[in-house]
């Protein structure tokens, strides 16, 4: 029965990869294209999460989590900068019209 499982996952897994690869390059716009790299990104911590599970190894747990940490930070950054009226709230613009 774990055999099963462990190869239903991997089918799932890869047939996430197809879509979001397809996602990513029919992407109609710019965001779906990050938002497809982020999935990207979440579909590879699930296979090393599987990974870890199949072979009971814990050695790539540090991997898992930088990668995690960093796939959220690009996210939030993304997120920050494709927000409506983001250029208003940026702190460190040059061209404000206080510096003419």
């Amino acid at each position: 029965m774990t055999q099963v499982l462990i190869w239903l996952a991997i089918a799932m897994i890869s047939v996430a990869v197809v879509l979001t690869l397809w996602r990513m390059t029919t992407g109609p716009s710019t965001l779906d294209r990050i938002v497809s790299s982020d999935v990207l990104v979440s579909i590879v911590l699930v296979s090393i999460c599987l990974v870890i599970v199949v072979t009971g190894d814990t050695s790539a747990l540090p991997i898992l989590l930088v990668l995690a940490m960093v796939a959220f930070t690009g996210g939030v950054s993304v997120a920050r900068m494709l927000t409506p009226g983001a250029p208003d709230r940026q702190r460190y613009r040059r061209d404000r019209e206080e510096d003419r």
